[in-house]
C-alpha cells in the first residue's frame, strides 16, 4: 500500500500524508436494529465490533454483523475449512502421494471448477451481491425474491447445457488441452475422473445463489459454516477409500460431489427464515435480469482468463521433466492459498456488502476510506505472511505432508514451488480487495481489462522464467509467473481505482457545495 490518500479537505484533490482520520462504519440497511457500537483498531484502521454479537441463541444465523464481525467469522471458517484440507491431503498424500492417480485427479478438478467459477461461482457472486443490495432497497423484498428465482431458473438451464456438452468433449479437453504430456493411461483416468465432477458445479450453483443473499444482508453465519463443512465430503471419500482399497481414486472423486452437497444443505435454513419464496418465472427481458447480465458478462470473461491461465500452467507442468511437479505445485497452491482466503477472500466478502451500500448511496468518501482501511489491514498481516512463507516453507511441508507416498523429494519440489508463490502474495490480495471495490460499484469492465493483461504478462512470464529455471528447479518458473502478474495487475487496478474515486469524490463534493 502507498502512504498517500487523497486529502478530503481541499476542493481540488492533492497527494497529502496519510492523517489518523477516524472514519465510521455506518448501518446501511434500512430495517437494521441499531445497538451501541463498539470497535477494535485504532486510528484509520478502526472498526466496529462487538463481542455480543457472537453470543450463543436460536437467532444466531439471523444476526447481521460489521466488516470486522464478519471477516471473524469467515476467516474463522476458512481456517477449519483449511484445517480440515490439511488433514484430507495428508491423507490424500499418504495413500496416493505424487503418483499418477494422484496426477489424475488434480488435472480433473480444473474443467469443473472453470466451468463452475465461469457460470455460478466468482463471476455470478461478484454480480448478486452488488445488485441484490441495490434491488431489494429500490423494489423491496418480493422483487428482489423474484429476481432470485429468475437468476436460479436461467443459471440452471444453462449449467444443464454446458454440464452434457462437458461431458461430450472431456475426452479432447483431456487429451489436447489439458495434459497432453501425460501417457495414454493417465489421460484415460483425467477423463473419467472429470466426467464424474462435473455434477459439481449443478450442486453448487445452489450454493451461491444462498451465499449471496444472506452476504447481502449481512448474514454470514451460514454462509461460513458452508465453507467450514466443505472438506467434510471430501474426507469422507478418502475414508471409504482406506476402509475399501479397491475403490481406489474413485473414493475421493466422489467426496467431491457429497462435499458440494454438504455446502448447499448448510445454508438452507437461513434462506428459509429470510422468508424464501421461489418462483417459476422465465422473462429474459426482465430489467434486473438484464443488469446482473451486463455484470455477468466481463465478470465470466475474468473467470475465464484466471482459469485459463491454471490450465495453461497445467499443461506447462505436464511437460516437466520431474513427474511429480504437478501434484507439488498442487500442494504448494493449496499452501498458499490459504493466506488468500483468510485476508483476500473472507475480508473482501465481508466488505462486499457495505462498500456496494455506500455506492448506492452516492457516498464516495467514505467509500474510498474503507477501502483504504480494509486493504491496509490485509496488507499488514499479508507481507509478514509471505516472509515466512518463504522461510518456513520447508519444515512446515515436512510437518504437514511428508509421509507415506509423499517423500523428501516431495517436499523439496513443493517448498520451491512454493517460494514462487508467496512472491505474489501481497500483490494478489491487494489486487482481490481493490476488484471488489469495483465489482460494488457496479463496474466489472475494469477489472476485466487488467485480467487480460495479467493473462498475458503470465504466460510471457512463463516462457521468461523457463528460460531461466532449468531441470530440478524449472517448477519454480509456474509460481514466479503468477506471482509476477498478479502483482502487475494489482498495481494498475491500484491506479484505475485512485483516477476513478478522484473524480467521483469531486462530484459528490460539487453536489454538497450546491446544496441550500
Amino acid at each position: 500500500m502507498p502512504t498517500t490518500v487523497i486529502s478530503t479537505a481541499d476542493p481540488e484533490p492533492q497527494i497529502t500524508p496519510i492523517l489518523p482520520v477516524q472514519v465510521e462504519e455506518v448501518d446501511t440497511l434500512d430495517d437494521e436494529e441499531v445497538t451501541q457500537d463498539q470497535h477494535i483498531g485504532m486510528g484509520i484502521f478502526r472498526f466496529r465490533f462487538s463481542l455480543s454479537n457472537f453470543r450463543l441463541g436460536r437467532a444466531l444465523s439471523e444476526r447481521r454483523f460489521s466488516i470486522a464481525e464478519a471477516a471473524v467469522l469467515l476467516i474463522a471458517a476458512y481456517i477449519a475449512s483449511r484445517g480440515l484440507g490439511v488433514i484430507r491431503q495428508s491423507i490424500f498424500n499418504a495413500v496416493f502421494g505424487a503418483g499418477p492417480e494422484a496426477n489424475a485427479y488434480y488435472a480433473a478438478f480444473r474443467l469443473p471448477d472453470f466451468l463452475f467459477n465461469l457460470i455460478a461461482g466468482g463471476a455470478l457472486s461478484n454480480v448478486l451481491i452488488p445488485v441484490f443490495v441495490s434491488y431489494d432497497k429500490d423494489h423491496g423484498r418480493q422483487a428482489a425474491w423474484r429476481l432470485i428465482s429468475l437468476v436460479f431458473n436461467c443459471m440452471l438451464a444453462v449449467l444443464v447445457v454446458v454440464l452434457l456438452a462437458g461431458e461430450f468433449l472431456a475426452p479432447d479437453f483431456v487429451n489436447n488441452i489439458l495434459v497432453p504430456g501425460y501417457p495414454a493411461s493417465v489421460r484415460a483416468l483425467t477423463t473419467t475422473l472429470t466426467r464424474i465432477m462435473l455434477v459439481q458445479p449443478l450442486i453448487l450453483a445452489l450454493g451461491t445463489i444462498a451465499t449471496a443473499v444472506l452476504s447481502s444482508k449481512r448474514q454470514f453465519l451460514l454462509p461460513a459454516l458452508s465453507i467450514a463443512v466443505y472438506n467434510i465430503g471430501l474426507i469422507g471419500g478418502l475414508l471409504v477409500t482406506l476402509a475399501i482399497p479397491s475403490v481406489g481414486i474413485f473414493g475421493p472423486t466422489v467426496g467431491v460431489l457429497v462435499a458440494a452437497v454438504c455446502q448447499v444443505i448448510v445454508q438452507v435454513p437461513g434462506l428459509l427464515q429470510q422468508g424464501l419464496s421461489y418462483s417459476f418465472v422465465w422473462d429474459i427481458k426482465d430489467a434486473g435480469l438484464r443488469q446482473v447480465m451486463r455484470m455477468l458478462a466481463p465478470n465470466a470473461a475474468i473467470v475465464v482468463f484466471g482459469s485459463s491461465a491454471f490450465i495453461i500452467d497445467t499443461a506447462f507442468v505436464s511437460y516437466l521433466p520431474d513427474p511429480a511437479s504437478l501434484a507439488a505445485q498442487h500442494n504448494a497452491f493449496i499452501l498458499f492459498y490459504m493466506p488468500v482466503a483468510l485476508l483476500a477472500q473472507a475480508i473482501s466478502q465481508a466488505a462486499l456488502p457495505q462498500l456496494s451500500a455506500l455506492v448506492t448511496q452516492g457516498q464516495y468518501i467514505l467509500l474510498r476510506s474503507l477501502t483504504l482501511k480494509v486493504i491496509g489491514v490485509a496488507l499488514l498481516f499479508g507481507i509478514p505472511t509471505a516472509l515466512l512463507l518463504s522461510l518456513l516453507g520447508e519444515p512446515l511441508i515436512q510437518i504437514v505432508f511428508q509421509r507415506g507416498a509423499f517423500n523428501r523429494h516431495s517436499t523439496d519440489l513443493t517448498a520451491l514451488a512454493l517460494i514462487g508463490y508467496a512472491v505474489g502474495l501481497p500483490g494478489v490480495i491487494a489486487g482481490e480487495l481493490i476488484a471488489r471495490t469495483f465489482f460494488a460499484m457496479k463496474d466489472a469492465r475494469t477489472p476485466l481489462l487488467t485480467n487480460a493483461l495479467n493473462f498475458a504478462v503470465h504466460i510471457g512470464l512463463i516462457y521468461f522464467f523457463l528460460a531461466i529455471y532449468t531441470g530440478t528447479t524449472a517448477i519454480i518458473a509456474i509460481p514466479l509467473a503468477a506471482s509476477g502478474s498478479a502483482t502487475s495487475e494489482a498495481i494498475l487496478l491500484g491506479l484505475l481505482l485512485y483516477l476513478r474515486l478522484r473524480k467521483k469524490i469531486a462530484e459528490e463534493r460539487k453536489q454538497e457545495t450546491s446544496l441550500p
